[in-house]
């Protein structure tokens, strides 16, 4: 597959020379007209573009940008008819327009065909406010599936390194209420990397947000999950139906994860362990 929308969204709109690493940008950028206004009502969405979620604080300054300002970037659309045009890059600055009252804003219509404006529309979104991670990775999903893209040809027109692909499409892997809470920015992309590797992440998610965990933080906490997952399992096959009876007591007693440690003949320990100062102080004040 012959792709190169190169390195920038301004090479579409011809703020670039039509080259892009010493190689000819494969792309069909026929000018139906240079940049022209047109009436605001004859802009519609692109209901496939891949960003899903749009701040209203962000939409309210660049609203009041483009009151003092105008729109300085015009918006990149292509025709549907006379009067209607698809968004391919600018619709951002389409809805603060309306918020501004503008009756008219700049475009430059070209044509493109569906694969190119999925493109254009990750190159914009990425280049000018971030889409969430897993938008992303449903923007890189959606070219493959639909239009046979490999992680190479991705990573060459996104200006990405093929593992960066690669991570972000495992993101799908994740049960869809984890991906929600990274939609809304409840977690973060290297928090949802972090989960990946559990076989149930969600419970752990809610954990993490509601303690503020770092990402490094939850990097930890995961490892101890699935170190502590093998070592228990070990210890359970070597345990007796009694004691496997009284850590379970113990743990639903306290909420917290317990485990006695049989010794010789009637010896052992019991192990209680905490994630919190809060936790520490509650165990003590039981014992108390």
């Amino acid at each position: 597959m012959k792709k190169g929308l190169g390195k920038g969204l301004a090479a579409l709109i011809g703020d670039l020379d039509d080259k892009s690493n010493g190689q000819d940008i494969k792309v069909n950028t026929e000018v139906v007209t240079d940049q022209t206004n047109v009436p605001i009502e004859f802009l519609v969405p692109n209901r496939n573009q891949p960003r899903k979620n749009f701040s209203e604080t962000s939409l309210d300054e660049l609203s009041q940008s483009i009151k003092q300002k105008g729109i300085l970037l015009p918006i990149l659309v292509r025709p549907l008819d006379e009067k209607e045009f698809q968004i391919i890059a600018g619709e951002r600055r389409w809805r603060a327009a309306q918020k501004a009252g503008l009756n008219e804003v700049p475009v430059i219509i070209k044509n493109f065909n569906e694969s190119e404006v999925l493109e254009i529309g990750l190159i914009e979104n990425m280049q000018r406010e971030n889409l969430s991670a897993i938008e992303e990775a449903l923007g890189f999903e959606r070219l493959q599936k639909e239009y046979n893209y490999t992680q190479e040809n991705l990573s060459k027109i996104l200006s990405k390194s093929r593992a960066y692909v690669a991570n972000a499409l495992r993101l799908l892997s994740l049960p869809h209420k984890v991906q929600q809470l990274v939609q809304s920015g409840d977690l973060s992309s290297g928090h949802a990397r972090a989960l990946i590797v559990l076989a149930d992440p969600l419970p752990v998610a809610k954990f993490a947000i509601k303690k503020g965990m770092s990402v490094r933080q939850l990097e930890s906490y995961v490892s101890y999950l699935k170190k502590d997952k093998k070592s228990k399992q070990t210890l359970v096959n070597q345990k007796s139906p009694d004691t496997l009876m009284l850590e379970k007591k113990l743990s639903d007693s306290l909420g917290l994860s317990v485990e006695i440690a049989e010794g010789k003949g009637e010896k052992g320990e019991i192990k209680i362990k905490y994630l919190s100062y809060d936790q520490l102080n509650f165990i003590c004040n039981k014992l108390n």
